[in-house]
């Protein structure tokens, strides 16, 4: 798997949506140019006060390195660097073994 980083400005939305590419804030990820990218985002439900934002994290050349999870509201106040185009088309299946 590899994600093609083709980044030139940054993006307008600052909703958070899938697709959603955000650097990553702190420690060794930021360090190294690490960014996430929003892969799901859950209903609320009884066990969470609100929806979680699912992330795959990738290094600067697109190679996966890690995963992630958030509260969606964490993203509220921050500025996405950047949309991946086809994760909404991600149909994966699952069959026994």
């Amino acid at each position: 798997m590899r994600v093609h980083v083709e980044t030139i400005t940054p993006c307008q939305d600052t909703e958070c949506r899938v697709g959603n590419v955000y650097s990553v804030r702190g420690g060794r990820g930021l360090r190294y140019g690490h960014m996430n990218i929003v892969m799901h985002i859950t209903e609320p439900d009884d066990r969470f006060n609100g929806s979680m934002a699912l992330c795959l994290t990738v290094n600067k050349d697109g190679r996966p390195v890690g995963t992630t999870s958030y509260g969606a509201h964490y993203f509220d106040d921050k500025m996405p660097i950047a949309f991946c185009e086809g994760i909404e088309d991600v149909d994966l299946t699952i069959k026994s073994l």
